[in-house]
């Protein structure tokens, strides 16, 4: 059917002179008024200590020491914080060579992550890998469009989550990207791709 742009008008012009005639008490207004902080991270790459001082332009940036005294200051300054991170968090420095991803999870889990899901490099040693890594992990693994079944991360990882933060409830879910062409294929294994949109 289609739109009349006279009715249009005339509806919205009526709305927006009803909505006016209603009383404003600010007061009321802002304690109703919940703040809510979201901190996010992604393609941290396994950086545990700051960038080297090699004259590039992120030299002595990051690293998980500086990370977690932000974060630490922000929940001093917040009431409700939410700490994500999007993915990406293997990969990038001998460390993740070394050690597999051990010490990044650890450092998440004692930041007090609410959650993250899993990047293209997550799988870099496989889902075996990223599956043992998760037992040093006090925050879920959210990802809603992969299907784990008959692998490694089948009923390790959860599709999304509420958090309650004060009186706000807040859902979250990961969403992770195709894997097809961007993963070797022996990585992922029998992970099955699903349209986010559907």
């Amino acid at each position: 059917m289609p739109i009349n742009r006279r009715k249009f008008i005339q509806d919205t012009g009526t709305a927006l002179l009803a909505s006016s005639l209603i009383p404003l008490n600010g007061e009321a207004a802002a304690a109703s008024v919940q703040k809510l902080t979201i901190l996010h991270t992604n393609d941290v790459h396994t950086r545990l200590e700051p960038f080297p001082m090699d004259g590039s332009r992120n030299q002595g940036l990051g690293g998980v020491a500086a990370r977690s005294v932000l974060i630490s200051k922000i929940r001093q300054e917040e009431e409700q914080v939410l700490l994500l991170d999007a993915g990406d968090i293997f990969q990038g420095t001998p460390y993740f060579n070394i050690y597999k991803g051990e010490p990044e999870i650890k450092a998440m889990s004692a930041m007090g992550y609410d959650a993250a899901t899993m990047g293209n490099h997550d799988f870099d040693l496989g889902m075996e890998n990223f599956a043992t890594q998760l037992k040093y992990a006090s925050f879920p693994i959210l990802i809603s469009n992969y299907d784990f079944s008959g692998t490694e991360l089948e009923g390790k990882t959860k599709p999304w989550q509420i958090f309650k933060k004060g009186n706000l409830q807040i859902g979250v879910f990961g969403i992770g990207i195709e894997l097809q062409g961007l993963v070797a294929e022996n990585l992922y294994g029998k992970t099955v791709y699903q349209d986010p949109i559907q």
